[in-house]
């Protein structure tokens, strides 16, 4: 593959995939992104790449990490066999956190997800600058032999910083940029030992280095270590020490330090990622099991585990949008920081579910940490909204050794399973508390029109002999089947003129937004399906399935009649109301298109003899006659309409 860029130097890539997509996606992507003419080879096998690597000399390897036959880290080795210097970048899919570190640790310049290709182009940018500065170090170090002055002049400029040691540890040159890295002028250092510089914890392993270091003249040894600088902080450096006591201008220990910060940074980055939520910043499953059997020793009795699982999350997710969930996960990690102890472990190990290790803890402060959790998550409103957090709770703990930690956290769960079946309710119910009344304010509608929703459609549900459970269901339905308003933007529920099509398909999807609200919600399950069709047509040109005649479930075409009534016989923000006349005329003008003609006829025959004696006694309307000829109801494929009959 190549792909030539003007004026751009070349770059020379040898891919180690065995996905073709993959190999493709990478070429493209670095084509599009870098600055380079992109010149790229593409292996499988490993004989085959330790081909290419032995005839062809590459600026860059990028090497998935399992392969046919072999991985990540024996292709770093064959690299650092035969082409030490050429950068190694693994390009993978998720390997975990641990192989991760330890590529870098054996020598590879980066690890890059490949679901996070973003971080390609930085990290190539680095191994390129690294691998420059490494080349221009060993020249320096070839011209420190044949003369030192030469060797000074030349490093003064060189990232790494490079110094003489005696014998003894003592410090007999250091390069002038030791100031630019470390803050510390060369007056500072040269004179003093060595090891005062090393941070302390690593000093024992420096002095065993250098005492093996002085055994053999030319032995060449590395290793890392935390120098410390000028304000007294500390950086990484990997160490180079060759051992030039015989060469004449030298005569001492020669000393590189090369910054690894940034590998340090990025080792610590990948490990907190492998071990944290990305969201709520808690620790995630994976670090919650390990710790689980790190402190399942008999120092840390008794342990407890604490179980919770957020109530009606779902419902908030459909109701209000996954950004409010997500809020209610940040919220409540919040609150179970703020009721636990440093040293406990929180996690959350599921969508909505945490747990909670509370080392030498018994069952008594055990059950206070979950009291404190519930008072604190009680009468807090998630940013003034009407939602509160509620999370149901169970621990067990372990007392002696014989116990099992899998039975004690089975307990735990037991336990936070029987609190949710007695929470969850109730936390259901005050979060449906927050969607009605806020389904009321967006919607424009009022509790006053799903009474006479409840009233007209409970009439024709009598008249024709639905069963009890079915008249509830009509009444549940009358009152809560525009629940899914609450995704549409308000200003666009109470804009008074025509919609766009882009408000109009956001208004089209309030139907599938009560269904997933209702499916959420366990006594709103059973009138889910209704909720989804109450804007079917008879004639099949409603929404949003476009279902045709007897397909339609019958409750819904209950609903779709009076719900039209009604909207008629009111004034909305878009339109004065109709006489109860007009209206009655508009429905019967639609049977068999708009609504089903039984059902029509029905609720004509019952309609027009309260109508005849006292218009507004049974309704409590104030009939308004409107100047002109009604509105048209008929759609068109071109341009979006509100219906007349039914508001949107």
């Amino acid at each position: 593959m190549n792909r030539k860029k003007d004026n751009e130097c070349r770059l020379a890539i040898l891919a180690l995939e065995d996905s073709p997509m993959d190999a493709d996606l990478i070429y493209e992507y670095l084509c599009e992104n870098s600055r380079y003419e992109i010149q790229m080879d593409i292996v499988l096998k490993e004989d085959e790449f330790i081909a290419a690597i032995s005839s062809k000399k590459y600026d860059l390897i990028l090497a998935d990490f399992m392969l046919p036959g072999f991985n990540g880290f024996a292709a770093l080795e064959h690299i650092k066999s035969i082409c030490p210097s050429t950068p190694f970048i693994c390009v993978s899919g998720f390997i975990g956190e641990g192989k991760a570190v330890e590529l870098l640790k054996q020598g590879a310049a980066d690890y890059v997800s490949k679901d996070k290709l973003g971080l390609l182009i930085y990290s190539i940018e680095r191994a390129l600058k690294a691998t420059k500065e490494q080349e221009f170090l060993m020249k320096s170090q070839l011209s420190l032999i044949e003369s030192e002055a030469k060797h000074k002049a030349m490093i003064a400029n060189s990232s790494d910083v490079i110094s003489i040691i005696d014998r003894n540890g003592v410090i007999k040159y250091t390069s002038p940029n030791i100031t630019k890295w470390f803050g510390w002028k060369t007056n500072d250092v040269v004179g003093t030992n060595v090891q005062g510089h090393i941070y302390p914890d690593d000093r024992l392993e420096y002095n065993r280095i250098f005492k093996d270091l002085l055994e053999k003249d030319g032995l060449e040894k590395t290793a890392e270590y935390r120098i410390k600088c000028k304000d007294a902080t500390y950086k990484y450096v990997k160490v180079t020490a060759v051992n030039l006591m015989q060469n004449p201008d030298i005569k001492g220990v020669l000393i590189n330090c090369h910054d690894i910060t940034d590998i340090k940074n990025r080792e610590k980055e990948i490990l907190y990622l492998g071990y944290h939520d990305y969201l709520t910043d808690l620790y995630n499953r994976t670090y919650f099991e390990e710790e689980k059997k790190r402190l399942d020793t008999i120092r840390q009795l008794p342990i407890s585990i604490i179980m919770g699982d957020i109530n009606g999350l779902k419902l908030i997710n459909d109701g209000f949008g996954h950004s409010k969930g997500d809020e209610v996960l940040i919220e409540m990690a919040k609150i179970l920081r703020s009721c636990c102890r440093e040293e406990d472990i929180i996690a959350r190990i599921g969508g909505d579910e945490f747990g909670i290790l509370l080392p030498q803890t018994d069952s008594q402060l055990a059950q206070l940490v979950c009291s404190r959790i519930s008072d604190a998550c009680k009468g807090y409103s998630l940013n003034g909204t009407q939602i509160y957090p509620s999370i149901s709770l169970g621990h067990a703990t372990k007392n002696i050794e014989t116990e099992t930690i899998k039975d004690i956290l089975m307990v735990a769960e037991e336990s936070m399973s029987r609190h949710k079946l007695l929470e969850s309710k109730s936390a259901h119910s005050s979060i449906m508390a927050s969607i009605k009344i806020i389904m009321f304010e967006k919607s424009q509608e009022t509790e006053e029109h799903a009474e006479r929703l409840v009233q007209l459609s409970k009439s024709i549900g009598r008249a024709m002999s639905l069963t009890d459970d079915q008249l509830n269901e009509l009444e549940l339905l009358s009152t809560l089947h525009d629940i899914g308003k609450m995704s549409v933007d308000a200003n666009i529920l109470s804009k008074p003129g025509k919609l766009s099509n882009e408000e109009w398909n956001q208004v089209r999807k309030h139907p599938e937004v009560g269904f997933r609200i209702a499916q959420a919600t366990s006594e709103l399950i059973p009138i889910a399906k209704y909720i989804l069709c109450h804007h079917e047509r008879w004639d099949g040109k409603g929404y949003p399935q476009g279902l045709i005649g007897e397909k339609i479930p019958l409750l819904s075409r209950i609903l779709a009649i009076v719900d039209s009534f009604d909207a008629m016989s009111n004034d909305t923000l878009y339109r004065s109301a109709m006489t109860n006349v007009e209206a009655i005329e508009e429905i019967r003008r639609n049977s068999g298109t708009q609504f089903d003609p039984n059902i029509t006829q029905l609720f004509l025959n019952i309609i027009s003899p309260e109508l005849t004696s006292t218009r507004s006694s049974f309704f409590n309307l104030d009939p308004i006659t409107i100047p002109e000829a009604m509105p048209n109801m008929t759609p068109t494929s071109k341009q979006p309409y509100r219906q007349v009959n039914s508001g949107i």
